[in-house]
């Protein structure tokens, strides 16, 4: 009877080792469940900034390309411009001159319709350099215009935020009259 009671010590002793073997293997997997989680999250959020980053890039590639067909619809339209401008005033060509009015308008009605807007700043206007160009200056006796818009020379143009074409302007100079001083 002596020898059984050996084998059950001997069980004993290699049953503990085994626990702590199924502890160590469980703590192993539940690290490996953690870390396999983590690369999961960050996949993820990896996917979604790719997502974002696409997105963005074609939107950025359509602001591109409208931006190009843009730039030559607005190059069109000046011609059109200078042609009803330069036609001339008799009554012959008046059907001519209504003709060329009526197909401008349509042209920038479609325009505004996608997205184009045009800067037409008036007399007095404040100056900005963000949306006008300034080609020269000129002359005031008023001190109130100082530095403010005196004609546009051509209008510009923008699409949502940003600037297709300033407008080109010339700005007002205040410049005091001798006369006024008694010099």
């Amino acid at each position: 009877m002596t020898e059984p009671k050996k084998t059950t010590a001997k069980k004993k002793k290699t049953a503990k080792p085994k626990a702590k073997n199924k502890n160590l293997e469980i703590v192993g997997y539940k690290e490996e469940i953690k870390q396999l989680k983590d690369t999961a999250l960050l996949s993820q959020a990896n996917l979604i900034n790719f997502k974002r980053r696409t997105l963005d890039d074609i939107q950025s590639n359509k602001i591109k390309i409208k931006t190009g067909i843009f730039t030559r619809f607005i190059t069109t339209l000046d011609n059109l411009k200078l042609t009803l401008n330069s036609l001339p005033k008799d009554k012959q060509f008046k059907d001519w001159v209504k003709g060329m009015e009526i197909i401008i308008k349509n042209f920038e009605k479609s325009l505004n319709n996608e997205g184009l807007s045009e800067i037409n700043p008036i007399k007095g206007d404040d100056f900005d350099p963000s949306k006008h160009e300034s080609l020269s200056i000129e002359n005031t006796n008023d001190s109130k215009l100082d530095g403010k818009i005196s004609q546009t020379i051509k209008n510009g143009y923008s699409m949502e935020s940003s600037i297709i074409r300033p407008a080109q302007v010339i700005l007002s100079n205040y410049i005091k009259n001798n006369s006024q001083t008694g010099a």
